[in-house]
């Protein structure tokens, strides 16, 4: 039986709730529908999407296997009961209650006890145990762990004592609980952390860094072991929310991280301990992709360090998109960019096929992109999101 893919971007702010009566955010629907059919490219063949269109993305499948001789299909809702194995973006309460009511068997979902495993072990506060994990073993690291405070003014003491420094809400979508303290004295601010603190019961406080490249380490977690499946090098908008990442080969993206850092004994031993410590803190708890989101900084006398746990995700993450489409869809000497993009107003054919024609997509022989613009998910009549790779060829 063929594997059951779920695209749930809402899954953190869930987490966040904790119950099963959660209601996405309007934003967070409309993220979650008009990019519905992007895990297409980190699907294994015959694998199936969960669609709420899927006639339009029947079509869109049959154009995408066609070209790269996949074998992905779109599924409705009225299908998920017949499926025994699912895998969404990530597990929460709110969707497996979701998928019990869409009649899929309960011995086929986790149960509440993984559920609440996942829950807690994605609570901000696991980076602490990471921190002093990576420091006992790689005693050549800064001290850069973060501090859990349930106290108001704890909370904006560390804040003076450490100008622009990041608080966090315990459980967060990418951006969305992230507050940089640039006035500690705004209403605005005190505001946020009390309301994080009442909701979540704590908040989680940074210092500042000066980041030179974020990065991260993908994993797999399955049958207790952890295996490393890439990098990913990625940008953060204004909000902290990813906005892009890179297209390249996973030894390409390593390099570049050892040029930032001038230190590749120091990855590789960030990489070895890495799945050391989620081999004894997550996969005896957990099975599915796990990413740790990194970073190279400058410290106060100008060197180049890596913070090897800004913090961890026990989902898939878009880096698990960009590594499987470098690897599987990409052509040796090609290199790109991933986009997401947002539009106030509904996205037009014109301006998808504008894209298209300025850079027409390119296949090799064995079906792989050379150059050129591709779409990752189709075009809906209400769409505001699009995701899409923009490839080059060195040789070009």
């Amino acid at each position: 039986m063929p594997k059951l893919r779920i695209f749930n971007p809402e899954h953190d702010m869930a987490l966040a709730f904790g119950g099963t009566n959660y209601t996405p955010t309007p934003l967070a629907q409309k993220l979650r529908r008009d990019l519905q059919m992007l895990p297409a490219w980190f699907s294994a063949s015959n694998d199936s999407i969960l669609s709420r269109n899927p006639e339009l993305d029947s079509t869109w499948a049959e154009c995408i296997n066609k070209r790269y001789k996949t074998s992905i299909k779109a599924v409705s809702t009225q299908e998920v009961g017949a499926f025994n194995d699912i895998e969404p973006w990530g597990w929460n309460r709110y969707l497996r209650r979701r998928l019990f009511l869409d009649g899929v068997q309960e011995c086929f979902l986790p149960s509440e006890e993984c559920i609440n495993d996942i829950r807690n072990l994605s609570h901000r506060r696991i980076s602490i145990s990471f921190h002093h994990e990576f420091m006992e073993m790689i005693p050549e690291l800064q001290d850069n762990i973060p501090i859990e405070s349930s106290d108001l003014n704890e909370v904006i003491d560390f804040a003076r004592k450490h100008p622009k420094a990041y608080v966090k809400a315990p459980w967060s979508s990418s951006g969305k609980g992230v507050y940089r303290a640039l006035d500690i004295n705004a209403l605005d601010f005190t505001r946020w952390c009390s309301g994080i603190i009442k909701r979540q019961g704590s908040i989680m406080c940074e210092k500042p860094l000066c980041s030179i490249m974020d990065f991260a380490m993908e994993f797999r977690c399955d049958n207790g072991k952890t295996s490393f499946v890439g990098y990913s090098v990625f940008n953060n908008d204004t909000h902290s929310s990813f906005s892009g990442g890179l297209i390249m080969p996973t030894n390409a993206l390593e390099d570049k991280i050892i040029a930032a850092i001038g230190n590749k004994e120091l990855l590789l031993k960030v990489k070895e301990c890495a799945m050391t410590i989620l081999d004894k803190l997550i996969a005896p708890h957990y099975t599915g992709y796990a990413g740790i989101d990194m970073m190279v900084y400058r410290d106060e006398n100008g060197y180049a360090r890596i913070n090897p746990c800004i913090e961890l995700n026990l989902r898939t993450t878009m880096g698990i998109v960009t590594c499987s489409i470098s690897n599987r869809y990409i052509s040796p000497g090609s290199y790109g960019e991933f986009h997401i993009e947002f539009h106030k107003d509904t996205i037009t054919k014109d301006y998808i096929l504008d894209l298209e024609h300025k850079y027409p997509v390119q296949i090799t022989d064995d079906n792989k992109i050379k150059s050129g613009v591709q779409m990752l998910t189709p075009l809906y009549q209400d769409s505001q999101y699009c995701a899409f790779i923009h490839i080059f060829n060195s040789s070009l």
